[in-house]
């Protein structure tokens, strides 16, 4: 009797331990979840992630130090087979983290690298496209007359898309990108035109983007100096002159 009491006690917990372990495990995929969908601000870091799992290891830790100590003084068959359950489940666990620790690692490495390479760049839409026209020679004259750029050094200049009934967009690089802020700087010359010029942005970046956009205004409603640069909200505590 005494060993069946014990085996109970013991069943009950590690029962109570795993409910926290597995509420552990829910937490941290839920914080996972929420990195993924905004990897670009780097909120979590790897040793913040690295934390995360040490203290999921550790509470494995101390299940199986409990589970061992107890197991110690009983020997049925049954108790055994519920500790080798759990070291099984515990070991999947401890894997999936990994995983996930992985997973997280190369997408976050993926978007950082992503978002340099468009550094530099720009995206046009709506500039009028012709059936043979050479797209950097077009850009680079579009960029000197219209937006005051002075001999735009470009790297690169392609449109992007199926050719249909409107233009398709083109992705600019420039060498300078000194030169892509000015031509960001300068587009607002462009609203009579209807030619949209904006920042060549990740998809992260674009939703983190559209995101920012409701704070800006916010800001901007309440007369203070708030815009955005690329996927950054910016705001200052300076007040907005009237116009009046």
């Amino acid at each position: 009797m005494d060993s069946e009491n014990k085996l109970l006690n013991l069943v009950q917990t590690v029962l109570e331990e795993l409910k926290v372990l597995r509420q552990e495990f829910k937490a941290q995929n839920v914080t996972l979840a929420a990195a993924k969908n905004e990897i670009w601000e780097l909120k979590i870091s790897h040793k913040s992630f690295e934390k995360i799992m040490l203290q999921i290891s550790g509470s494995v830790e101390n299940i199986q130090d409990k589970v061992g100590s107890q197991a110690s003084t009983i020997t049925t068959p049954a108790l055994h087979e519920v500790v080798e359950t759990l070291e099984v489940k515990m070991k999947s666990y401890a894997e999936a983290t990994k995983s996930a620790h992985i997973s997280f690692c190369q997408e976050q490495e993926i978007e950082k690298a992503n978002q340099f390479a468009c550094m530099k760049n720009v995206r046009i839409s709506d500039l009028p496209e012709s059936e043979k026209e050479e797209v950097k020679s077009v850009v680079t004259k579009f960029l000197t007359e219209t937006l005051d750029v002075p001999i735009p050094n470009l790297a690169q200049a392609y449109r992007i898309g199926n050719k249909g009934t409107q233009p398709r967009a083109i992705i600019v690089k420039f060498v300078d990108q000194a030169q892509r802020d000015m031509a960001l700087a300068n587009k607002a010359i462009l609203k009579e035109r209807r030619i949209l010029l904006d920042p060549n942005l990740t998809p992260l970046q674009v939703e983190a983007r559209r995101k920012k956009l409701a704070k800006v205004k916010e800001a901007q409603d309440a007369g203070l100096v708030a815009y955005l640069r690329d996927s950054q909200a910016i705001i200052t505590k300076r007040r907005r002159q009237s116009s009046t």
